[in-house]
Order: structure tokens, then C-alpha cells, then sequence
């Protein structure tokens, strides 16, 4: 399953590979294989596992029960030090996967996490320790139009596939009238082209007062959370903030690469 090769990664074509980072918490680790494995194999492209002296060999983390073996890509381990930075300038990868800061502070604010920093050279995906990884059968993936949203319904389609499970997306109107309501169905509609052919999706368009609230409420009722992050304005910051709150957390986070 694990090959060893610290060689300068060939990009297959349409795509440079898959690099999971260093995840210390244990059940974050297993989601954030599941999600590398998933995205590499939708990709089709290399998947690279860091490992070091202080973390769990990438090759002992296991993918949850329901992982297809079809979408589980035999992977590279490659000598990493914690900070991912130089591993990505040295392999380019097309997707990261790390694990979630666990929350702001005065200097993450001033310089941005690693995540933030990463988004302008890859496309970024967080996973964070909460929740079952065990099964997973329902995935909400809250929709506002963004880039990031795009990347989001890539990355759920690719659990899904991997898992069996259903998607449900799921945009929030908090302004009143027709034209909002019209803009999120188009919203909605969108997003679903963009599932192509997966069938096992459904799409709810959801009013309520705040957009954060309504995704926090309605995530306890999923297995698992796949969002694109915040990006600017006030606002995007207490969402951020808010899904603390959350018992099951984002599960992921998404920050897709600005695109040429």
C-alpha cells in the first residue's frame, strides 16, 4: 500500500498529486486519509502521505470501514518536516489536506494559518477531529456560489463516491422576495450540474435569518459537513467563528486555488 520515495513528484496529466500533511489527532487522521485517498482517485493522480519521526506512520492510518477499495490509491510516503510550506513548492501538488487550527489567535489574525497562506498555490482541504469517521452516510454541503463552494461539491462528490453516501445541497435566503429565492435555486442548480453524474444528491433551499445558525442546526443531522471556508468581510468571520459551536464541526473546510 505505502511506497517510499522522496524523489520530485511527475504530475499526471490535468492534475498534480494529492498531499496529505501531518495530522496529529488521531480520528482527524483517518478522515483526512479518506478524504486524500478519495480526492487522488477522482483525480487520478499520485497520492502523497508526510511522515515523520513524531507523527503516526502514514502507513498505519486506516481508511474508515465503508472506504471503497476502488477509491483508496496506492500511495507515497514522503519525508516531510511538520511544516508543509516546503513540501509544497517541492511537489506542487493540485490538493492539500491538513488538519484544522484549532482556533484563532492574535498572530494567526496578523498572518493568516497555513491553510490561508497555502489557498494562493493549491487547492486546500481542513479536516478537524469531531464527529464519526467510522460511517459515512449523509453529507450536507452548505452552498453560497463562491469558488471555494465549487471545490467543496468536488470534494463531497468524491467522499460520496468513496462512502456511498448522499449528498444534500443546501443553501440558505435570508432576505425575503422572489429574487432571492430565485438566485439560490440557481445557486443550488448549479452546484448539481456540477455532481455530474452522481444520482444519490438532493437540494434544499432553506430561509432563515442567519446562514450560520441554519448550517450549524442542520449539521447535527449529518454525518458529515463539507463547506467552502469564509473568505472576507465581518460577516465571514463569525461564521467561521459560529461553527465552533457546531457538535460535529465543518468536518471539512474548503479553499479552492485562484484559478488563471
Amino acid at each position: 500500500m505505502i511506497a517510499v520515495n522522496d524523489a520530485v513528484s511527475t504530475p499526471r496529466e490535468g492534475h498534480g498529486p494529492c498531499l496529505v500533511g501531518h495530522i496529529s489527532d488521531e480520528t482527524a487522521a483517518r478522515r483526512g486519509a479518506m478524504v486524500g485517498h478519495a480526492m487522488a482517485t477522482v483525480r487520478d493522480t499520485e497520492l502523497l502521505l508526510a511522515e515523520s519521526t513524531t507523527a503516526t506512520p502514514a502507513g498505519e492510518i486506516q481508511l474508515p470501514p465503508d472506504h471503497r477499495d476502488a477509491y483508496s490509491q496506492s500511495a507515497t510516503a514522503i519525508a516531510a518536516p511538520n511544516d508543509v510550506e516546503p513540501a509544497v513548492d517541492r511537489r506542487d501538488p493540485s490538493a492539500l489536506v491538513v488538519e484544522r487550527d484549532p482556533g484563532p489567535s492574535l498572530l494567526s489574525g496578523l498572518r493568516g494559518t497555513a491553510a490561508e497562506r497555502l489557498a494562493d498555490r493549491t487547492d486546500v482541504l481542513t479536516v478537524d477531529d469531531r464527529g464519526d469517521v467510522e460511517t459515512l452516510a449523509s453529507i450536507l454541503v452548505p452552498i453560497a456560489g463562491g469558488r471555494h463552494s465549487q471545490l467543496a461539491v468536488e470534494t463531497a462528490r468524491a467522499i460520496a463516491a468513496a462512502t456511498d453516501a448522499a449528498i444534500d445541497l443546501f443553501h440558505v435566503v435570508e432576505t425575503e422576495g422572489a429574487a432571492s429565492r430565485e438566485r439560490g435555486e440557481q445557486i443550488l442548480a448549479t452546484a448539481a450540474t456540477a455532481l455530474g453524474e452522481f444520482e444519490n444528491v438532493d437540494t434544499w433551499l432553506y430561509e432563515a435569518e442567519s446562514a450560520a445558525d441554519a448550517i450549524i442546526e442542520q449539521s447535527e443531522y449529518y454525518d458529515l459537513t463539507v463547506m467552502g471556508a469564509p473568505t472576507v468581510g465581518p460577516r465571514a468571520v463569525c461564521l467561521r467563528l459560529d461553527l465552533d459551536r457546531c457538535p460535529t464541526g465543518c468536518g471539512l473546510l474548503c479553499r479552492r486555488r485562484p484559478r488563471a
